[in-house]
């Protein structure tokens, strides 16, 4: 008999223990789940995002939500069925075809640029692997892209080859789009059928995502939705000119889509568990931003916490840059602030002090944009490459805004180092740093 009792007494300590635990992983999901409803609510109140958004841990889902901002033009809403433009987050499904090349044995990671374009400048240095990694020296987009309305793939590798490396492959890391036009085209050339029909049948088919492809203009997807810009704080469609530009992997999907991309293509059944790890950083993050007039997408995954967060938006007006970090914060219990209503306040400031900035600032992201500083008549003016100009208006000695109601504007920062004036351009909320050149 005291034998069963200290037998049932251990089974019930035991059983209270994994009942404590689970609690406790219930109640950090919850917060989690109202954490984020909340930080995406007030988002959408401010008219700062409209969208799907997915936020998961270890396959199974905290946070699945439709946002819709109240009050705004006809077609902006949309539900769990709509499908978006995803831009970059296409880059995504590119690696994860190139390395299914590679598990097939018909390409190395090693294997350089000239094996599959031959006469393409310097390509003996440049690798997949750079190419994948951003690190390939190429800039960051074909010179003068804007002047087109529409490139094939043939037309996009002469431009390529025009292009002159930045630095020698693989000695730095700088985002390139041409980079990924490449990749683009060695599957092309590698895979058996082609392109698109290699990637539907190596990963859309295998993993079920039936809501994914091409986007093409002339036959849109059933429940594509039209992107929206915010102009001047007025919500209004945005140009569709420039959303079938380039004849690459410019994706239409779902967040389910998406969602059971994450779910089902990492964990070893569709590609090898060790090509899989190619996908993801030092710190085993994949991360991936994707943005085209009136779309941004974000696919954001974990493999040491387990955290999924993606979402897919018809609406440009969103801080894309705070929104991911501060949601991340939220994953990993740091401090963070829900959004608020941005009233910045202008001051005076003297000619002295914003003489300090004057000057042409070349954009370390792509370096075939610039911006000029002036001041004339007490006021600073910032003007673009084509030669646009807009006052920027200062709210301290070193920030100035265009509108108050947004974070977007300019931060000057000082390096002791050189004496010289840093300049930090913040654009559609994201961070954008500039070399002064002059």
């Amino acid at each position: 008999m005291k034998y069963q009792l200290s037998l049932l007494l251990s089974l019930f300590l035991c059983s209270f223990g994994q009942s404590q635990e689970q609690a406790t992983v219930d109640m950090k999901r919850f917060e989690i789940e109202r954490k984020t409803n909340e930080y995406f609510s007030a988002l959408t109140h401010l008219k700062q995002f409209n969208g799907n958004v997915i936020v998961a841990k270890d396959g199974s889902t905290i946070l699945n939500k439709t946002y819709n901002i109240s009050h705004a033009p006809r077609g902006l809403r949309v539900d769990r069925n709509s499908k978006f433009i995803i831009a970059s987050v296409s880059k995504v499904f590119v690696k994860y075809g190139i390395l299914k090349l590679v598990e097939q044995k018909k390409i190395s990671l090693d294997d350089p640029l000239s094996k599959f374009i031959p006469d393409f400048p310097e390509g003996n240095k440049i690798t997949i692997n750079h190419l994948m990694n951003h690190q390939s020296g190429l800039p960051r987009e074909i010179k003068d892209y804007e002047k087109y309305d529409k490139l094939t793939g043939e037309q996009i590798i002469e431009l390529a080859k025009k292009e002159k490396l930045l630095f020698e492959p693989g000695t730095k890391i700088l985002y390139s789009n041409i980079g990924f036009l490449l990749l683009h085209n060695i599957i092309n050339k590698t895979a058996k059928n082609g392109y698109l029909p290699f990637i539907k049948k190596e990963i859309f088919d295998p993993i079920g995502l039936k809501n994914t492809n091409e986007y093409n203009a002339k036959k849109p997807s059933k429940n594509f939705v039209r992107g929206f810009d915010n102009d001047d704080g007025k919500i209004v469609k945005a140009s569709a000119k420039e959303l079938n530009r380039f004849e690459t992997g410019n994706y239409v999907s779902t967040i389910g889509d998406l969602y059971l991309f994450s779910k089902g293509g990492f964990d070893g059944k569709h590609l090898e568990k060790g090509l899989i790890k190619e996908l993801f950083d030092e710190n085993q993050v994949l991360a991936q931003a994707g943005g085209r007039p009136g779309y941004r997408a974000y696919f954001y995954k974990n493999g040491k916490t387990g955290f999924d967060f993606m979402f897919v938006s018809n609406y440009t007006g969103i801080p894309i840059q705070k929104v991911t970090e501060d949601i991340v914060k939220i994953f990993e219990g740091k401090p963070y602030q829900v959004p608020t209503a941005i009233k910045r306040i202008k001051i005076n400031l003297s000619e002295t002090i914003m003489k300090r900035y004057e000057g042409k600032y070349i954009l370390e992201l792509d370096q075939s944009q610039y911006l000029t500083i002036i001041v004339k008549d007490g006021k600073l003016y910032m003007t673009d490459k084509d030669g646009e100009a807009n006052e920027v208006v200062p709210d301290s000695e070193t920030t100035f805004f265009f509108d108050p109601a947004s974070n977007d504007g300019l931060v000057f920062t000082l390096n002791k180092d050189t004496g010289v004036y840093e300049l930090t351009l913040i654009s559609d909320g994201l961070n954008l740093k500039t070399k002064k050149v002059n």
